[in-house]
């Protein structure tokens, strides 16, 4: 266990020396030479190094494992034959993997309570999360079913492009380009891995198909489900706070 800790801490290091040397030679260049400022940044570091060791170690020992081996276990009640059941279980463990991993994205919580405070508390976190969540379930769940069904991807991603482009004509301007970023502010260290590892294991186990052309390919229907779900989200609440603020005018006019 010491070993594979100590493996972790060394392949954090490594990625994190590319962003720490950017951002060491441009703070040195052009920013003062504060010390009680590099001593902080030492500190949070040091911190963040601990934490991506210890998150990467218990995610792929564990979470990343776990996710390929149930996909391999409900892939192969479907290699006797495509029965509802089957693809209905892998169907929707597909969907509530991809909605739990991305509701618990660091990256995607912390994006939340930006968003939150940038707009005065108008867009609660939660309720970004939950849309971002729900479509990245739902993209990952067609994403099952193209596997299950040998669909090619073009079929899949196509239209649901198509829905996204005419949603995004309609919602709310200001909310667009949220909407659009949040399925790849939802793939990070949690979904990625998870996900490829779902895709892979049921693309090993089906016969006839192939680990590379249909294991991945998922993450991209996962990303425009999350834009699809919040632009649809943000169109709802548009036409409710229409609504709520017509009420009062109509009862005025009545009255």
């Amino acid at each position: 266990m010491g070993a594979d800790i100590g493996q972790q801490a060394l392949r954090t290091l490594v990625d994190l020396a590319p962003i720490l040397a950017v951002l060491g030679l441009f703070a040195w260049r052009f920013l003062a030479r504060d010390q009680g400022l590099l001593r902080r940044a030492v500190q949070g570091v040091a911190i963040l190094a601990a934490g991506m060791t210890l998150f990467r170690f218990g995610l792929e020992g564990t979470l990343v494992p776990l996710a390929g081996d149930v996909a391999r276990g409900l892939a192969e009640r479907l290699t006797d034959g495509t029965s509802a059941a089957g693809v209905l279980a892998l169907v929707g463990f597909a969907i509530t993997l991809g909605g739990a991993a991305a509701l618990i994205e660091p990256t995607m919580a912390a994006t939340a309570d930006r968003v939150s405070d940038m707009t005065g508390g108008a867009i609660r976190p939660m309720v970004l999360r939950l849309a971002v969540a729900g479509g990245f379930g739902f993209g990952l769940g067609l994403a099952g079913l193209r596997i299950v069904y040998g669909v090619p991807l073009g079929l899949v991603l196509a239209p649901m492009v198509a829905a996204v482009g005419l949603l995004a004509m309609i919602a709310p301007r200001q909310l667009v380009p949220l909407a659009l970023d949040s399925g790849a502010i939802a793939t990070s260290v949690v979904t990625v891995p998870m996900i490829a590892a779902y895709g892979v294991a049921v693309a090993e186990t089906l016969p006839g198909r192939s680990a590379l052309a249909d294991g991945f390919g998922l993450i991209v229907l996962a990303m425009i489900g999350s834009a699809f779900a919040v632009l649809a989200t943000a169109i709802i609440d548009a036409h409710l706070r229409r609504r709520t603020g017509a009420a009062p005018d109509s009862k005025g006019d009545t009255g």
